[in-house]
């Protein structure tokens, strides 16, 4: 059973959700996903699959007790081998409910470098939430390498109780259609401009303000007779209109384009000549996984995996969060490369994706963790090299 706050297009960690809730399923296990929130727009495949997927409905922003004991009643009736929540809120639920309901094996996913709230409000009260019932699952996951660092030393899960587990991308399905850029720049009508493509929520970690100050500065240096830059922006969120008056207050209104939540963001990433993400908080994003299954070159910030993404000099460019003007001075030199240099940038990228971070090779990963914690629990011997907690 997959727990997950939120599911619905437009989230990573929802999207990351969907696909291993679909490779598992095709793999011949049986899955359900149930969401805390009520559900958003899904993905066609979750149906296609016929996967089933319910939600507790709770109210968002609310503690609704009553949601533990729904959750316990659906854990009852599917009677899961392994319960794997993602996401803060969905971590702490699925802790309560194994003290209402005993379960074979929980899993609990972290997807952020921390546990702040999308609206900017601490997340040490959802720490130490997460300390103090630490013990109630039996392994914690995150999705890259330096937020098990960030975890252990905020003491939000034990030490030697996390555990690196990346997110995976279909890059068979993702990948460079030269055919495809051609069809959906002339769609778009972007000429031989040259685009960028960003793609998230707009909430504060994204840092969309830093973005836009990096742009007008590359806006604002451009040559005469030099392809103009024009910045495509997938995503919606509560600081949307906010976002949209300082794009007017800086003047590159003309040069910027919003296009709200989209069903073909990587038919979007082939029409792009590369990727800019400038989050101040992000774990490993799977925008920046499928910009470079489609050999998308990308300019983003040192901040959670992205570096584990992203090769510096290689793939891409690295630059420091909250600073606009570094971030300028990259897109400048991204954008001045000859076509060929680009190319070959992400070409080394795709090749690098695919190694590492390949849906099926995650999935393998994952039923190998699901099993020996399985039989662990049952008492066998197994390759963990931890004592694993019984349910309650």
């Amino acid at each position: 059973m997959m727990v997950t706050t939120a599911l619905g297009i437009g989230g990573g960690a929802e999207e990351q959700v969907m696909l291993l809730s679909l490779g598992l399923k095709a793999r011949g296990n049986a899955v359900k996903i149930v969401s805390l929130l009520p559900l958003g727009r899904l993905w066609p495949e979750l149906q296609d699959a016929g996967m089933e997927v319910v939600s507790l409905n709770m109210p968002r922003g609310v503690a609704h007790f009553p949601a533990i004991f729904k959750l316990a009643r659906e854990i009852r009736a599917f009677r899961p081998d392994v319960v794997h929540s993602h996401m803060g809120h969905a971590n702490l639920l699925t802790r309560a409910a194994r003290i209402v309901r005993s379960f074979p094996v929980l899993i609990n996913t972290m997807h952020l470098m921390t546990l702040e709230h999308q609206d900017g409000r601490s997340g040490k009260s959802m720490e130490v939430a997460h300390r103090f019932t630490d013990r109630l699952t039996d392994l914690t996951t995150v999705i890259c390498t330096p937020a098990v660092e960030y975890y252990e030393q905020t003491k939000t899960v034990g030490r030697g109780r996390i555990k690196v587990v990346y997110n995976g991308v279909r890059t068979g399905r993702i990948q460079p259609n030269q055919e495809l850029r051609e069809k959906m720049r002339g769609e778009l009508g972007l000429g031989n401009s040259f685009i960028w493509l960003a793609v998230g929520r707009m909430v504060l970690q994204k840092a969309y303000p830093v973005m836009f100050e990096a742009f007008k500065q590359l806006v604002a240096g451009e040559a005469p007779g030099e392809a103009p830059n024009v910045l495509l922006i997938c995503g919606k969120g509560p600081l949307e209109e906010q976002l949209k008056a300082q794009v007017r207050e800086l003047g590159i209104e003309h040069r910027v384009r919003f296009l709200g939540i989209r069903t073909d963001v990587p038919n979007l990433m082939n029409a792009a000549d590369s990727f800019v993400m400038s989050s101040g908080v992000e774990g490993l994003p799977m925008v920046l996984l499928e910009s470079s299954a489609t050999g998308l070159p990308a300019v983003a910030t040192t901040v959670g995996g992205n570096a584990e993404v992203v090769l510096d000099e290689k793939t891409g460019f690295l630059v420091p969060p909250g600073q606009p003007d570094a971030l300028a001075k990259a897109m400048r030199r991204m954008a001045s490369l000859p076509p060929a240099k680009r190319t070959a940038m992400g070409h080394l990228g795709r090749e690098y994706v695919c190694r590492r971070f390949d849906m099926e090779p995650i999935l393998d990963h994952w039923e190998t963790l699901y099993s020996e914690l399985i039989q662990a629990q049952a008492g066998e011997p197994g390759t963990l090299n931890r004592p694993v907690r019984r349910g309650v």
